[in-house]
């Protein structure tokens, strides 16, 4: 995978170098009431990225780090997992954005992401969120085509890819650089 850009934003593959940010994300006391808990250890996340970095080079999975443009600083992480490209279907989580993120972070990244899973045959996207999170269920049942389905903590909902590319994309991609920097070409 490579760089996706936004106008304030960047998504951008997470490397294993990232397990300090990454692990700050999931203990921030704001993101452990939706989040399956980690060790309090920052190294057991670096171990999990190091894990990871084999399911990315098998095509199963994609952790993005969404990153500011203008000053470089880290503000979140979006994954892929469950890829199945025969079926055409991946799973969205790890959607953490923290207090230094862009007034537009989270729309640029779901725009972001849309495009990194269309650009591999990915038709759905199962994206989830807690039942008691209230602010994450109302912005992704504003952006999703139907309900897929819960368990005991969670509720799913299925975004068609090709249709959100075509709809909510098109009127949202004011928010996306038309022409990315070419240093990730």
């Amino acid at each position: 995978m490579k760089n996706k850009y936004g106008k304030t934003i960047l998504l951008r593959p997470v490397e294993t170098s990232d397990y300090e940010f990454v692990h700050s994300l999931r203990v921030a006391p704001k993101s452990t009431q939706f989040l399956t808990p980690v060790d309090d250890d920052p190294l057991q996340q670096k171990v999990w990225l190091e894990n990871y970095k084999k399911r990315e080079a098998a095509g199963e999975e994609y952790y993005f780090i969404i990153q500011r443009i203008d000053n470089q600083q880290p503000v979140g992480s979006l994954r892929a997992y469950g890829v199945d490209r025969e079926k055409s279907i991946a799973h969205c989580g790890s959607w953490i954005l923290n207090e230094n993120k862009t007034m537009t972070s989270a729309i640029e990244s779901i725009l972001l992401m849309l495009e990194s899973m269309n650009d591999i045959g990915i038709g759905v996207l199962v994206v989830d969120a807690r039942k008691d999170n209230a602010p994450a269920l109302r912005f992704i049942k504003k952006i999703s085509h139907r309900y897929h389905g819960e368990d005991e903590t969670n509720h799913f909902y299925e975004i068609d890819v090709p249709v959100m590319l075509a709809t909510f994309y098109k009127e949202n991609e004011h928010f996306i650089l038309p022409d990315a920097p070419e240093k990730d070409a």
